[in-house]
């Protein structure tokens, strides 16, 4: 199968970042990746140096003659930084696919009666957006609860549901109602860390006494981490790169919780996400 322009361009770069290369060490290294012609593989250089992924110039060979040798260039790191966000989000794709399969409990379950039943004006809104299974989550809300629904962001996938609902802002961390005027707010993804200190505080202002708020996130870690683990490749990677992929770390949302409410904790969802809640007194 012949490798896509996007494949030969990101083992070029991997090669090459190891070490300064000829065309025939590229073409050496490729050997089991692909087989791409040499007539090609000329050009795609060429190519790649006027897109300013490789630089090269002349330099003497082992033997005498000059060889033309390529090195990454300016914008090589930024090409395989969004190539490692493609790879991290479609590993992610595939784990929450195993997670949700062979769902083993490692949070303990907390009682349910902890919690109080949803009734009276829900706020919902979804980091980065709402999905299918959002409305879904809703629809069984309003079909076996008395609630009334208000919805913070952009409201596409709503406009043609038939869900009944208000919007009150574009911005969880700036709600346009007034105090104490929701019984829960739900979030479903949690935004960047340098939003979250915003985000609780003004959830709790619109809360009402006793209201609740639960915010669900796919991707926690709780424990320290173990230096030079693939985990903690992946997390710290993910956390700090790519916080839009919603990997987090629960210590700090937790703490971020408590400095607000005195009554919070964590639960598991079945689908093995993670619920944070706190309770406004």
């Amino acid at each position: 199968m012949k490798s896509s322009r996007s494949d030969l361009i990101r083992r070029i770069l991997l090669t090459i970042d190891q070490q300064p290369s000829s065309i025939y060490d590229i073409l050496y290294s490729m050997a089991n990746f692909s087989d791409p012609k040499r007539t090609r593989l000329p050009k795609l250089l060429k190519s790649m140096e006027n897109e300013n992924l490789v630089i090269s110039a002349l330099q003497p060979g082992p033997l005498g003659p000059y060889r033309r040798i390529y090195e990454p260039g300016p914008k090589a790191e930024d090409y395989l930084i969004e190539k490692l966000r493609c790879a991290m989000e479609t590993l992610l794709h595939f784990y929450e696919d195993y997670r949700t399969s062979v769902h083993i409990s490692t949070i303990k379950e907390l009682d349910n009666d902890d919690i109080p039943i949803r009734e009276g004006s829900i706020l919902f809104a979804a980091y980065p957006q709402a999905n299918v299974n959002d409305l879904n989550e809703i629809r069984n809300w309003i079909t076996n609860y008395n609630v009334s629904i208000s919805i913070v962001g952009q409201d596409d996938i709503f406009s043609k549901t038939g869900i009944s609902y208000e919007i009150v802002g574009l911005d969880i961390t700036s709600i346009e109602s007034p105090d104490k005027t929701f019984s829960e707010v739900y979030l479903r993804g949690i935004p960047p860390k340098e939003k979250l200190h915003d985000l609780i505080a003004e959830c709790k202002r619109v809360l009402t006494i006793g209201g609740v708020l639960r915010m669900v996130a796919p991707f926690v870690f709780f424990d320290e981490p173990e230096k030079g683990s693939l985990e903690e490749f992946i997390r710290s990677t993910t956390t700090d790169r790519f916080p839009e992929l919603g990997i987090i770390d629960g210590n700090e949302v937790l703490n971020l919780i408590k400095q607000n409410f005195s009554n919070y904790g964590i639960t598991e969802t079945e689908r093995g996400e993670v619920e944070f809640w706190a309770i406004k007194s």
